[in-house]
């Protein structure tokens, strides 16, 4: 789709402004002290923005303005990306001089009574020479933290260093970075050390095409999305520094009124918190963490969640085989076998118990009871909801022993697969109808975090979860209900298939 004319204007407007801000910046620098580190080489090509969206500039703007306000410090910013001209009009009228462009390998940070505000647009990755990794490892030693192995991260760390004892960072990222999939590789250190003043979620998101000649070339162009903000600078810069701010794109407007730490005071989770929930900075987890629902509790509360097994422990176990007539091979100890499924084996939203009487059944495979025992693994009996692990949509079935289509004494699942198994207050097929409609994935969509490409649920994040729960006469309605829609698909699919056998029959004997 062509972009609109103002938009080409705009970012031309734009390279001026940096132009000029840059050979400021030439002038200003003519009193910087020598630089510490080696050059630092910008590699990138000015990246033109795919999308740019005024709530999400407006966002940035608005925390600039308060870090300013705040600490009434001069503009930084880094930016190997090269997208900032696109961003820098509506941030020049909160910066009391003229910003400036910040070489990250290569100068000294702010002094004590000279801190910076710094404003960092992180590459995707990047590639650093021997010496720029010497200089991470320098600047992270300074900061007391270990050299963190996700780019973005790295890049807050720089932005850190950069705004000095007094300063702030204003980071934007992707959400995927912010996810508890990646805590090892970035924000563990900046979360231990209560680096972390604010985490923002950007009501858009801004996307930049960039091209990157150090990359292979199957990596180029490439496509790289913020969607959050990360605000980071030491404690006793704050009024609250045993807390993080988390901020949702509804609550933005807080961001530019001149009110006291009390009036975000419900947006503040302690730092303990977020230790316990695995490091996990995404906002909405504890900003949608209240149930939507009135009668609304944690699906701890109700049920028991257990994880699958993963395919590499059943590796060494030989499958049964299944003959072309359905026939399965007896086990060596004339036991019932062990059904084994995936989220592949299974139609959304089904209840397998119930449809067991009408023939219909999930697809598996077959284990020896003998062997799996000895080895320990431990075998489902009871009468359980799957979900799966990675959506969306996420996949949920109900599935009991009687389920399959070969008799099974037991059943495993996959570990993309959790096995939910309801307490006396959770009828199961509620749970199953609950699951299957929009209100239910969009709660398993809040929990789910996007460390790939795909949506994927922790086994905590899954327990955390809030559904609701109704009075258990309520719940058999609905779930009453629910079986009655799973007969009709029942009866369509049997109809389905006589209609099929009906079809062939008209020209059988033309054949």
């Amino acid at each position: 789709m062509a972009s609109a004319p103002w938009l080409h204007l705009g970012v031309r407007v734009s390279r001026l402004v940096l132009r000029r801000v840059r050979k400021y910046n030439s002038e200003y620098r003519g009193e910087h002290t020598a630089p510490a580190f080696p050059a630092y080489r910008h590699h990138h090509r000015l990246a033109p923005m795919t999308t740019i969206e005024t709530n999400a500039i407006s966002t940035i703007a608005a925390c600039v303005e308060r870090a300013a306000r705040i600490s009434r410090l001069p503009l930084g910013v880094i930016d190997p990306v090269g997208i900032i001209a696109g961003i820098l009009p509506a941030l020049l009228p909160h910066a009391s001089e003229p910003p400036r462009f910040i070489e990250p390998f290569s100068e000294r940070p702010a002094s004590d009574s000279h801190g910076r505000i710094v404003l960092c647009v992180p590459p995707k990755q990047e590639m650093l020479s021997a010496d720029e990794e010497s200089a991470c490892r320098a600047i992270c030693a300074a900061l007391d933290i270990k050299p963190p192995r996700l780019t973005f991260w790295l890049f807050a760390a720089l932005a850190l260093y950069h705004a000095g004892p007094k300063g702030t960072a204003i980071v934007l990222m992707p959400q995927t970075s912010l996810s508890r999939s990646a805590w090892r590789m970035g924000q563990q250190d900046f979360v231990d050390h209560r680096l972390i003043e604010a985490v923002v979620a950007l009501p858009d998101t801004i996307s930049a095409v960039v091209d990157d000649p150090r990359q292979p070339s199957r990596h180029r162009p490439d496509t790289v999305a913020y969607d959050s903000l990360v605000m980071l600078n030491n404690a006793e810069n704050r009024a609250f520094a045993d807390r993080i701010a988390f901020i949702s794109p509804q609550e933005l407007d807080r961001l530019t009124q001149k009110k006291g730490p009390a009036h975000v005071d419900d947006a503040l989770i302690p730092y303990e918190s977020v230790v316990s929930n695995g490091y996990l900075l995404t906002p909405l987890r504890y900003r949608s963490s209240q149930p939507t629902f009135s009668n609304g509790v944690r699906l701890r509360e109700v049920a028991t969640v257990t994880r699958g097994v993963p395919k590499a422990r059943l590796r060494d176990f030989r499958l049964l085989t299944v003959s072309s007539l359905g026939s399965i091979e007896p086990t060596p100890d004339n036991d019932t076998p062990v059904a084994y499924l995936t989220s592949k084996d299974f139609e959304h939203g089904y209840d397998y118990c119930h449809l067991a009487s009408v023939n219909m059944h999930p697809t598996s495979s077959y284990f020896s009871a003998r062997d799996l025992k000895a080895a320990g693994v431990a075998l489902i009996t009871t009468d359980s909801i799957l979900l799966s692990r990675t959506g969306t949509p996420f996949k949920a079935c109900r599935l009991g022993c009687a389920s399959f289509a070969h008799p099974a004494g037991a059943y495993l699942t996959a570990d993309n697969l959790f096995c939910i198994q309801p307490g006396n207050l959770l009828i199961p097929e509620y749970l199953l109808a609950f699951f299957n409609s929009a209100p239910g994935q969009q709660a398993l969509c809040r929990v789910a975090s996007s460390a790939t490409t795909m949506q994927q649920i922790s086994p905590n994040d899954l327990r955390d979860m809030f559904i609701p729960l109704p009075p258990i006469e309520q719940q058999r309605d609905i779930a009453a209900r629910y079986l009655a829609q799973l007969n009709a698909i029942a009866d369509m699919k049997r109809k389905r298939t006589e209609f099929a056998a009906e079809r062939e029959q008209w020209f059988s004997n033309e054949v």
